[in-house]
């Protein structure tokens, strides 16, 4: 069991199900279903990784509103502490609506504490005692983004870890602050278009060899196609498992809970990319990023079991 600490953002997703299109400007639509549930991309790793037994530090900060504690409420049902999270009376909770149509998502995010959270904040002393650190959404958090070299450089000087995944940048948000990050980050867990979106190459093989120079191993998720994983001139891949998608909402960030519960643990590259492959795909079993996360026995039992694409 690792002690992880994860920084970031806390927000709930609205899910909009059974869409057959997006409406016209003064048209209703009637879909399937909406579900409320625990979203952020940082929230979702910290879920996943207490699911797989870690001992998890969340530091975040909400709102003192029902959307806030509606959000702490569903950590605590997922065995997450929530002593780090700083509630203020003064900001609002942030809250994505994000729907699912055609086997694809279309999402809209009001920011609320996502971009509030600042280093101020993160206290660096909770690091104490822990084994590693995990920054998601660095695009997002726009108030913690300057500082998050800082956070990761500090980290590295009290012996912890780092592992970071930045999310998707607006075109004009490309590297940003990064070129200061690259040098403090032990795993980069980016998404095939963020490889090559980041790096600034013509496609994605260019564009993780331009990673891979940067950080010593960078993990990609590659959907449908598996993962990869670089660590120097090392390369391994592995494919995606066959499952009955219902929702996708933070089957990335469910991965990145596997890999790097995996990778804390000792195991082999292409065993912690089973095990993020796993753990991805799981979560995709119902609405929302936490409802069905897979507990470690579930997704070692699905590793084991379960049919590889192209197989």
């Amino acid at each position: 069991m690792a002690s992880v600490a994860v920084v970031g953002e806390l927000n709930l997703d609205l899910i909009v199900l059974g869409a057959e299109r997006f409406p016209q400007p003064g048209e209703e639509l009637i879909v399937d279903e909406m579900v409320l549930t625990l979203g952020s991309s940082s929230a979702i790793i910290a879920c996943q990784l207490a699911k797989l037994t870690d001992d998890v530090l969340f530091v975040s900060k909400t709102g003192d509103d029902n959307l806030g504690r509606i959000a702490l409420d569903f950590l605590r049902q997922k065995a997450v502490p929530t002593n780090a999270i700083i509630v203020d009376r003064s900001l609002a909770s942030g809250l994505t609506i994000s729907v699912a149509l055609a086997g694809n998502r279309a999402m809209m995010t009001v920011m609320g504490c996502i971009e509030e959270l600042r280093s101020d904040d993160t206290a660096i002393e909770l690091l104490h005692g822990q084994q590693h650190v995990h920054i998601s959404s660095f695009y997002l958090q726009r108030g913690l983004r300057p500082d998050v070299w800082r956070i990761f450089q500090r980290a590295h000087e009290m012996g912890l870890t780092t592992s970071f995944d930045t999310g998707w940048p607006s075109s004009a948000e490309v590297n940003g602050d990064l070129e200061k990050v690259w040098s403090h980050v032990d795993v980069f867990l980016p998404n095939e278009a963020e490889v090559v979106a980041l790096s600034g190459r013509p496609d994605f093989d260019a564009g993780l060899s331009w990673l891979a120079e940067r950080v010593p191993l960078v993990v990609a998720k590659l959907g449908a196609d598996g993962a990869i994983a670089r660590r120097g001139g090392e390369v391994v891949r592995r494919p995606a498992f066959v499952i009955d998608v219902v929702e996708t909402t933070g089957a990335g960030d469910s991965f990145n809970g596997g890999f790097v519960h995996g990778w804390l643990e000792g195991m082999e590259l292409g065993d912690c990319l089973d095990l993020g492959n796993a753990c991805g795909a799981l979560s995709t079993r119902a609405p929302g990023g936490t409802t069905s996360q897979a507990t470690l026995s579930e997704a070692t039992e699905f590793v084991r079991t379960a049919a590889r694409r192209g197989a």
